[in-house]
């Protein structure tokens, strides 16, 4: 079956692909969810049990448990959201459909936020939502998300918002299948490391294992971010026209 779901990876199929092939990443087996190669990166950082100050503010996009960073909640403030929640605590929200704007609305709160949702409150879900993006994340995760969306301007629309709903210095947390960097045409570790480059991000880790691409990035300017480019700055090209790869690509 591992192998199946491996070949699916490859060929970059649709939602089905995509629900097995993140429970895969998710299983113990397989080498836990992916969190858990992240907290010891944050803990490098300086975040964790001996921070003073606020918790960090972390939104978990595609996330397909609610427990994911539980054993660092004392320390990580969690927003986790999917497109179709597989469990209660997940809030149904698309990535792409957040207003960056409301991040400087000083009538929406982190504290009030948090107060509705701690005290169970749905009289009102759409601001409650809402109120849950009204301040900056310091990490924003994207794991096994990305190769989900089946258009390459999509895919980088996805890395900029990422970066529009980071604060000043905020983590951006990638994970891909590995044949989406290393079995593609048209894109490889080289080639996303100029995208995100671009955008104003520097790379501080990238790891290859059997089966995953791990990638954590700083934002150190977000200038770009916010301009309206007419025309695509990384195109889809050809990169490597050997027999047997795949068409993943992220245009930007």
């Amino acid at each position: 079956m591992i192998d199946r779901l491996l070949q699916e990876m490859a060929q970059m199929g649709g939602l089905d692909w995509y629900q097995k092939a993140s429970l895969l990443g998710q299983c113990k087996q397989r080498g836990g969810d992916t969190s858990r190669w992240l907290v010891p990166k944050l803990s490098e950082l300086g975040f964790g049990k001996g921070r003073k100050g606020t918790r960090l503010r972390l939104l978990d996009v595609g996330a397909l448990s609610s427990s994911n960073y539980i054993k660092e909640r004392q320390w990580i403030d969690v927003v986790p959201i999917d497109l179709n929640p597989q469990e209660p605590g997940i809030h149904k929200q698309d990535l792409l459909d957040i207003d960056p704007t409301i991040l400087s609305s000083e009538a929406l709160s982190a504290d009030r936020a948090n107060t509705a949702v701690e005290n169970g409150d749905s009289e009102d879900e759409d601001d409650g939502i809402s109120q849950l993006f009204a301040q900056p994340f310091d990490v924003v995760c994207l794991s096994l998300v990305i190769n989900f969306i089946g258009d390459p301007v999509r895919r980088g629309d996805m890395l900029k918002q990422a970066g529009r709903l980071l604060g000043a210095g905020g983590l951006l947390f990638v994970v891909l299948p590995l044949p989406c960097i290393t079995n593609s045409r048209y894109f490889d570790d080289e080639r996303l490391l100029a995208i995100a480059q671009h955008m104003g991000f520097k790379q501080l880790h990238a790891h290859h294992t059997a089966k995953l691409a791990y990638y954590l990035y700083r934002l150190e300017s977000a200038g770009l971010l916010a301009e309206t480019q007419s025309e695509l700055r990384f195109k889809k090209q050809l990169l490597h026209p050997e027999a047997g790869k795949n068409n993943f690509s992220i245009a930007v």
